[in-house]
């Protein structure tokens, strides 16, 4: 088939199935990425050792298919939802709409999946084995169809920052998009560094990835700081906080919405009390379908048993509701340890003599020494307050 020919069938299907942007570009190696990902030094030190293969496989695209020509690249718009509020102040817009690695059966997932078989039913070879396999940014602004932000997020036009982008790998030569690998932000405007809750942003296009809220909510730490639980606010799954203060943003945050019946439903049980105190029942009906498609096992046992539960007490704590004082107890005395940990700073977080006698119950029964020194500094913190 004649490869402009090839080219606009591809195109075409891509936009049918429901995708806002679709480009192309050539499979060469992304020595730009690699440069860039290198120049930030050890801020990003930590993507060595977290992924697997680290966080420059892929940038030759041959290395994982010899046969590579062509990138595919499409982009997912997720910003023409309705968002239910209580959810927005918690959860970030890209798990809400499960548009960030997609479940396979969900209908975003189902998208891919059909893409993939028409590119096969098209005669191609294809190549689309997770995020980490392509620098799919990099090749979204090489293919044409994003430019960058000052906040480090891909921009498409009419979308805004709310795209999710996925890339095909395929051994077929076709015509190539011009590059936009360009940050169209203007040089003075510190809109999005100013909204950042925890100064994860320093200048444009610059970031301190283990400031940044979403880092910690999505589990790539360990214990979190201080500053960091305070500034994050509510939120246990994600931040949006530098795209909705972006004017590039503007037109896509005011334009015109559609409800999600199903998210208002999960609106209507989502509860952070819920969250810390969750069963397997409620962690599969509310939590697990707007966390991410998490796939092994062992990071799903995790995720419900740790991470959005310790998110919960720490966004409790924020609060400084005394009404969730019965609920952080209960998991101090019940859940596992990274959890009862935060759940005794929640509880000198929101301070009080209810606060205070929960904490004292619980020192009580406590034999682990690390935990007894949890709930020693939220009661100190307490005491402080009340000689205050």
């Amino acid at each position: 088939m004649d490869k402009t020919v090839l080219t606009q069938k591809i195109k075409d299907k891509a936009l049918q199935l429901g995708f806002a942007k679709v480009g192309i570009t050539t499979a060469d190696d992304f020595d730009e990425f690699e440069e860039d990902l290198h120049s930030r030094g050890k801020a990003y030190a930590w993507m060595f050792t977290h992924f697997p293969s680290g966080p420059t496989d892929g940038i030759r695209p041959r290395d994982l298919m010899p046969e590579a020509k062509s990138i595919v690249c499409v982009a997912y718009d997720f910003s023409q939802i309705d968002y239910p509020e209580n959810l927005l102040a918690s959860i970030g817009r890209t798990y809400l709409s499960n548009g960030y690695l997609p479940k396979p059966d969900s209908l975003n997932g189902s998208r891919l999946e059909l893409f993939h078989k028409y590119l096969e039913e098209l005669g191609c070879a294809v190549f689309d084995k997770g995020p980490q396999q392509c620098p799919d940014r990099w090749a979204a602004a090489r293919a044409g169809i994003v430019t960058f932000g000052g906040n480090n997020m891909a921009y498409a036009e009419g979308c805004g920052s709310f795209v999710n982008m996925f890339c095909f790998i395929i051994d077929k030569e076709l015509d190539y998009d011009s590059p936009s690998i360009e940050r169209p932000c203007p040089p003075d405007c510190r809109l999005c560094i100013d909204a950042c809750p925890t100064n994860a942003l320093t200048e444009q296009g610059k970031m301190i990835p283990s400031r940044c809220i979403s880092f910690h909510t999505f589990g790539m730490s360990g214990y979190v700081k201080e500053e960091i639980r305070i500034a994050s606010g509510s939120r246990i799954h994600g931040c949006d906080a530098c795209q909705e203060a972006c004017p590039r943003n503007k037109k896509a945050l005011e334009a015109p919405k559609h409800k999600s019946p199903f998210l208002e439903k999960i609106s209507r049980e989502f509860d952070l009390e819920k969250v810390l105190l969750m069963d397997d029942d409620y962690f599969e009906r509310v939590v697990f379908p707007i966390m991410g498609a998490y796939t092994d096992a062992q990071v799903i046992y995790d995720a419900k048993e740790e991470l959005f539960p310790r998110s919960a007490a720490i966004a409790l704590g924020n609060s400084q509701d005394e009404s969730h004082v019965p609920a952080l107890e209960k998991a101090l005395g019940t859940r596992r340890k990274v959890v009862r940990e935060a759940s005794a700073w929640a509880l000198g977080r929101i301070g009080g003599e209810k606060a205070k006698e929960a904490l004292l119950r619980c020192s009580k029964t406590e034999d682990d020494p690390e935990l007894k020194q949890a709930i020693e500094e939220a009661l100190g913190k307490i005491k402080s307050e009340i000689r205050v």
